[in-house]
């Protein structure tokens, strides 16, 4: 069984070979927009928050969660108040399949970013998404809560990408109109990626 766990970063990260996954897996209930496996951007998201840790009971909002592992991370290394949404309820069984793996509890919701409101924005104070600019569609639905993120009172925005043009063209909108920062990024935990970190702030 151990051998379809990895130890990344305090966490335990079912693969896909791991009975609990396959039972889900064999549901036939697979995710329908690309939430199936953990995306290496989390893991730059991770590290960056580790060098630049929140306080306890920090509220954290994770957009477009997929396995939920950046936010299970978040609860469970800073003790973050944390809610994990995505726009495909299907992929609420892995990241609820990890969450017992690692004894932790969040609250997750299904919902689209740019449908996420006003009201809960105004509660969080750090949002966080990787992966999550892929489709030429989803800049102005992104760059748009980016906005009333910052509207509504949310201190720092943490988005990762391995660098698709999608993504290069939100940071540069974003580096226009807001505090907003385009740092080339890379980890070697669990193994070796490059990408960016968009870091806008209020």
């Amino acid at each position: 069984m151990a051998k379809h766990i990895k130890k990344i970063r305090d966490l335990n990260i079912l693969t896909k070979k791991h009975p609990a996954i396959q039972t889900i897996i064999n549901t036939g209930n697979a995710p329908e927009i690309h939430g199936n496996k953990v995306w290496a951007s989390s893991y730059f998201i991770m590290d960056f928050l580790d060098d630049n840790p929140p306080t306890e009971t920090t509220s954290i909002l994770e957009v477009g969660c997929g396995w939920g592992v950046l936010s299970l991370y978040c609860a469970k290394k800073f003790n973050a108040n944390v809610l994990a949404t995505d726009a495909d309820k299907n992929v609420f069984p892995f990241l609820k399949a990890q969450a017992r793996e690692n004894d932790v509890k969040i609250k997750t919701k299904v919902c689209r970013y740019e449908n996420i409101s006003d009201s809960t924005l105004a509660k969080q104070d750090i949002i966080v998404g990787g992966d999550i600019c892929f489709w030429d569609e989803l800049v102005d639905a992104l760059y748009d809560t980016i906005r009333r993120a910052l509207k509504n009172g949310v201190k720092t925005i943490i988005i990762a990408d391995p660098g698709r043009p999608t993504f290069l063209d939100l940071a540069q909108r974003c580096k226009a109109e807001f505090r907003a920062f385009l740092i080339p990024y890379g980890v070697s935990d669990p193994a070796n990626y490059d990408g960016y970190l968009l870091l806008v702030s209020n």
